[in-house]
């Protein structure tokens, strides 16, 4: 197995961009990174987008087609609020594993005003149990009362 670096890091502005989709925001994220580490999206084997609020819409392969590339693997991923953690684990294993020797991981949202929802479940997903509520950190109060029940937990 091999070492693994993190090469090019970077960011857009966080505020509201309703002029822009949400693969080009992920696009202009990509590309600052990609400028940072001195490598282009030619030199990836992979792309790992993290976003939830669309997670049906294929971002990852949207953010490739914004810049310009095919032909490279993706990988989206959905997880809640460790989405952008989620993907960038993911891609770290991927070279950890040696399946690639570079990779992009890449996060983005374009978040509404409304309350953190769960997002990507869509219809035919009952809300029930647990997840009740429907909203994160909601469900994440209710997984620590339940802990605290089930464990003993103070």
């Amino acid at each position: 197995m091999s070492d693994v670096y993190v090469v090019g890091v970077d960011m857009i502005k966080f505020g509201r961009f309703p002029e822009k989709t949400v693969p080009q925001l992920g696009s202009q994220a990509a590309l600052m990174a990609l400028d940072d580490a001195g490598l282009t999206i030619q030199d990836m084997q992979a792309l790992y987008c993290g976003n939830l609020g669309q997670a049906s819409a294929m971002v990852g392969q949207r953010i490739l087609q914004e810049i310009g590339q095919t032909g490279v693997a993706v990988v989206n991923c959905a997880n809640a609020c460790a989405t952008g953690a989620t993907a960038f684990r993911e891609a770290w294993m991927s070279i950890k594993a040696g399946v690639f020797d570079c990779v992009l991981a890449v996060g983005v949202e374009q978040m509404g005003r409304g309350l953190l929802g769960g997002g990507g479940g869509g219809e035919g997903i009952p809300k029930e149990g647990l997840l009740g509520s429907g909203t994160m950190p909601a469900v994440f109060a209710e997984a620590g009362m339940e802990h605290a029940r089930n464990y003993g937990t103070t």
